[in-house]
């Protein structure tokens, strides 16, 4: 069987979403320790110097691309294998079997990646492509040779918005189901499911990547709303 034959079925779409769904979980990693520099008390200059970096350097464009292409696929073969694995359950089965053997969290995988993409989308449209194709304020700092885009106050001034941060702390309740089961879901899909390793890989997926990282990314703007609103 070629490779092209093999990805379209369904077991190799599953593991296309399994692989580029840990791929994404290294990248929100490295996104939230970007990120938390927007808590430090420095008027932005570690944050602005983190986006000027991520912004301008070639390998992290082409990976950042990359990045977009990896979104985009992710959505597009969950969306078929949702599709295609109710069409081939008879609706009774489906509601029998879904209240007895599938977790609440996998029945709704669809729902909270869907609220995640959406997100995304007005994510990269209300930070990353003001950053890269609009007019910006600059900032200057103390050993820093160039003026920066100042991301950190446009940041800042968003997060005054209570809709915003009401929006933002949603979408990362999304992002928390979504990694609960995701996580553990494709260490699965690649047959890694033993006694012996599962206790670490539900640990990680749970406190790691369906808490820690959501409630990292949740508490930025609600720190800078109670900071910019006192």
């Amino acid at each position: 069987m070629k490779w092209s034959q093999f990805f379209n079925t369904s077991i190799g779409k599953k593991l296309l979403v399994g692989a580029t769904g840990l791929f994404l979980c290294s990248f929100v990693l490295v996104h939230l320790a970007g990120n938390l520099q927007l808590l430090q008390d420095d008027k932005g200059k570690a944050f602005n110097e983190y986006a000027a970096f991520m912004g301008h350097n070639g390998l992290i464009q082409f990976i950042a691309w990359g990045l977009k292409i990896v979104i985009l696929l992710h959505a597009f073969i969950a969306i078929q294998l949702t599709f295609s694995n109710r069409a081939a359950r008879p609706v009774k089965y489906t509601v029998h079997a879904g209240n007895q053997t599938s977790s609440w969290f996998s029945r709704q995988m669809a729902i909270m990646g869907s609220i995640l993409f959406i997100f995304i989308v007005i994510h990269l449209a209300q930070f990353w492509a003001k950053f890269h194709y609009s007019e910006m304020p600059m900032q200057t700092y103390e050993g820093v040779a160039h003026p920066l885009k100042d991301l950190y106050t446009v940041t800042y001034d968003a997060f005054q918005n209570l809709w915003v941060v009401i929006i933002y702390v949603i979408s990362m309740i999304a992002l928390s189901f979504h990694l609960i089961h995701g996580f553990k879901s494709a260490f699965q899909t690649f047959g890694l499911n033993h006694k012996k390793y599962n206790g670490l890989i539900n640990f990680i997926g749970l406190w790691i990547f369906g808490i820690a990282i959501p409630v990292g990314f949740a508490i930025i703007p609600i720190v800078i709303y109670f900071k910019t609103s006192l």
